[in-house]
């Protein structure tokens, strides 16, 4: 037996502030630090929201801890069935960690970075293998629910985890009460969606702007012709954890609160790590990086203004990480 995915009922900040409440026991509530190099280079004045320091090593924590929490038990104890090419896998290990370890199998793609396949075992969760990209490992998550059952784990459509990832803005508010403008990255589009319902219950007036590595322009097609882009064949990217469509749950959601998507390649990916390694000596994940790859492009207008930058994941194998700072691939 599957259970739902895509709740209709409506999304609001009361969610959040419930997950909030059900978090606080598990996580850390990271800190907003000022750039001052970024803010020299950018004419910006640049926060980083440090989710790359949250547990795990990834802001996909909150929401999957979110999510198992409000289980019950007979829904734990179907097993837990869940689909990612990196984090949400590391985060819903985690979560299952916490509840009891009920049986929990993850599906990942084929290429997926060695580091996250250890944490997410470490953790006591199987991986499976299954395809090139995450619609393939999610496709296989889905038969496997349909022959033997579980409970699904979505990375990102559905309401709890939307309701997890939501609490960093919480925080941001909290932090930093007269920003201006929050830069997020955006897959599958549940942390534009968390985030933008909580920002936007604090300020209208705060600019939500998404970016998106232009190998998936999923969010930015979606704004672009007014339908949720929910499959798309990505090209390769170094920013995997992005790789994908956007869920029609979340784009229902982030479409009223994200006033653009910004598109960046991959030099400007590589750039930006570059970046984070020199001066501020941060080793982060490619996904993590592209926030400012669009700030040092010049691709927003956001000079004297005061700009938060989440800074998502750290989760990248060493060998990987220095493979692509020093030749770029």
């Amino acid at each position: 037996m599957m259970k739902s995915v895509n709740q209709e009922s409506t999304f609001s900040i009361q969610d959040i502030w419930a997950a909030r409440e059900r978090l606080q026991p598990f996580i850390h509530r990271t800190p907003l630090i000022h750039s001052n190099s970024i803010s020299q280079l950018t004419g910006s004045e640049v926060y980083l929201k440090m989710e790359c320091w949250q547990k795990c090593g990834c802001f996909k924590v909150r929401g999957a801890i979110n999510k198992v929490s409000s289980l019950c038990a007979v829904e734990r104890e179907m097993g837990l069935v869940s689909a990612s090419s990196g984090n949400h896998a590391i985060g819903v290990a985690y979560a299952s960690h916490l509840f009891g370890n009920p049986p929990t199998k993850i599906f990942m793609p084929e290429s997926t970075d060695q580091t996250r396949i250890h944490k997410v075992e470490t953790w006591g969760s199987e991986v499976i293998l299954a395809g090139e990209f995450y619609q393939d490992a999610y496709d296989a998550a889905q038969a496997h629910i349909t022959a033997l059952g579980g409970t699904y784990i979505h990375s990102h459509a559905d309401r709890e985890v939307m309701a997890g990832q939501g609490t960093i803005g919480l925080e941001i508010l909290e932090d930093l009460p007269n920003v201006d403008a929050v830069i997020i990255p955006i897959g599958g589009g549940g942390m534009a969606s968390g985030i933008g319902t909580a920002l936007k219950a604090g300020s209208n007036a705060i600019r939500i702007i998404g970016v998106e590595p232009a190998a998936a322009p999923a969010a930015y097609r979606s704004l672009k012709e007014g339908v949720c882009c929910e499959h798309i064949t990505p090209l390769p990217s170094l920013a995997d954890g992005l790789l994908g469509g956007v869920g029609k749950l979340t784009y229902e959601v982030f479409k009223h609160f994200v006033e653009q998507v910004v598109l960046v390649s991959e030099p400007e990916i590589i750039s930006a790590m570059r970046h984070f390694q020199a001066h501020e000596q941060l080793i982060i994940e490619a996904a993590s990086s592209i926030g400012l790859s669009a700030l040092l492009q010049n691709k927003l207008d956001l000079k004297g203004k005061k700009v938060v930058l989440l800074i998502t994941s750290r989760n990248i194998d060493a060998d990987r990480y220095n493979r692509i700072l020093k030749e770029g691939k």
